[in-house]
């Protein structure tokens, strides 16, 4: 199939690139404002403002490709019969924000195909978008921080990065983002011989901050090895928003969410259901939404925890001996948590500040025996496993301290840092005869439980995968 997107936007390309249709995007090079202005003269509504765009695009690339399939899109934000097109200026954006604060408004997105110059079929969606009300404080750190991205955009705003701006959202994800993929996918199957396409799935990683976060990345790599319509995003969601801006996102049809700092304690207390493991550790870090919006919580870093060891120590069983554990944040709950359930008889923790470890102790087993810091070197030589669950030793942070000297050579030692790829900690251990399991295998493992459940195929972890990773 030969298909022409009458757009330059990126946005749209990746669309329907994640639903798998292969297009070739070209500029329509038509004057939106004058048409847009004629169009608001003649007391045009807002959704044949936008039909007519989308149509004046497909026609002008179509007229220059008759025997090619052309789509085109376009989209207008309507506030009380009234069109709000791209911000000029800061102060048009801050006058933007002033008039939606606090209500609803209507995204339009129209979509026209065009073939042989002529229009074969034409989808229009209405997304209903209510926003929070918003502060003067409010609105002047969003103009100052967000005028980059929001002078592009109608109303100044891109729903993708900024959802926790919104209370409520009615519509679908795509449609918000500018095209109709489902309806597209839909027309295309009926109409042109040999497609065999489906809407794209959404899922997303929510945290704050969330720039660094690799997520997105490898469920990018799954989705393209397995030929699976999807998309996978991160989204930064300010501390305190988790819950309504994850209401919001279900609302515009995201199916799932990896979940990391600081909204783990927040994911496992929105769910409507809670695994036991994500009960134990209390904490989520994968969300499941099924057909009808209610949210399973689970937590799936002990899984990958246990499942890079295996992989990569098939001499390691961890019924074999104790286990010295490091740290006792939240990464070290899911630790402790899966070697418990994978038969370790006793396990040593040690934690920089001694109530923490003692707490977590207490909720999770009796098994767990709490040491000091100081400590931590006088029972290296009695057991089989030792984990650093903390930061210490990542590039940019303090080194982990510890000599390991009298450690039993039989030792598997594992570090959850893998930046750098192999630790000081590792490298030590290493010398002292021990098998080192690096921390990169935790990541990737513990993805694939929430890409299946979201995209319905279990994902390979490979070289390939942690390579991409690692860049």
């Amino acid at each position: 199939m030969d298909l022409i997107l009458a757009s330059q936007s990126s946005t749209r390309w990746r669309i329907l690139s994640c639903a798998r249709i292969i297009a070739k995007a070209v500029s329509p090079q038509i004057d939106e404002e004058n048409i847009t202005r004629s169009l608001m003269a003649e007391k045009a509504m807002p959704r044949d403002i936008a039909d007519t765009l989308a149509e004046h695009k497909a026609k002008k690339v179509s007229i220059k490709n008759p025997l090619s399939w052309v789509l085109g899109c376009d989209q207008v934000l309507d506030f009380e019969g009234k069109v709000f097109g791209k911000p000029k200026t800061q102060e048009d954006l801050r006058q933007s924000l002033i008039r939606l604060s606090g209500e609803t408004h209507r995204l339009i997105t129209a979509n026209v195909m065009y073939h042989n110059t002529k229009p074969m079929w034409r989808h229009i969606s209405v997304s209903h978008m209510t926003m929070h009300p918003m502060t003067v404080t409010e609105i002047e750190t969003y103009v100052e921080k967000s005028w980059p991205d929001a002078q592009h955009s109608a109303g100044g705003y891109y729903f993708e990065k900024t959802p926790h701006l919104f209370s409520e959202v009615r519509g679908n994800w795509f449609d918000i983002m500018g095209l109709s993929i489902g309806p597209i996918a839909e027309y295309l199957n009926q109409h042109v011989n040999g497609s065999v396409f489906n809407a794209p799935t959404v899922a997303a990683v929510l945290g704050h901050p969330i720039a660094h976060s690799k997520s997105p990345c490898m469920h990018g790599h799954w989705l393209e090895t397995n030929k699976i319509s999807g998309s996978y995003i991160a989204i930064d969601i300010p501390p305190g928003k988790l819950f309504q801006t994850v209401k919001v996102l279900i609302g515009a049809g995201v199916m799932g969410f990896n979940v990391t700092l600081p909204h783990k304690e927040d994911a496992l207390a929105l769910a409507d259901y809670q695994t036991p493991r994500a009960k134990a550790i209390g904490a989520a870090n994968t969300l499941v939404v099924d057909l009808k919006g209610s949210i399973t919580a689970d937590n799936t870093d002990g899984y990958g925890f246990i499942t890079n060891l295996k992989v990569n120590s098939s001499d390691w069983f961890p019924q074999a001996g104790s286990a010295l554990v490091l740290g006792a944040g939240g990464a070290s709950r899911a630790v402790l948590s899966s070697l418990i359930e994978a038969g370790a008889p006793k396990i040593y923790l040690s934690n920089r500040t001694l109530q923490r470890a003692k707490d977590v102790a207490l909720q999770l087993s009796p098994l767990i025996e709490v040491i000091d810091w100081e400590d931590k070197e006088r029972y290296l030589s009695t057991v089989t496993t030792v984990v650093n669950t903390t930061s210490l030793g990542m590039t940019g942070k303090p080194p982990l301290e510890i000599d390991l000297s009298s450690i039993n050579p039989k030792a598997m030692v594992t570090d959850l840092v893998y930046t750098p790829l192999e630790t000081p900690f590792l490298v030590q251990a290493r010398s002292f005869g021990c098998s080192v399991v690096g921390g990169v295998g935790m990541l990737l493992h513990q993805g694939t439980p929430g890409f299946e459940a979201w995209f319905g195929t279990c994902p390979i972890v490979d070289s390939e995968v942690e390579a991409l990773v690692l860049k």
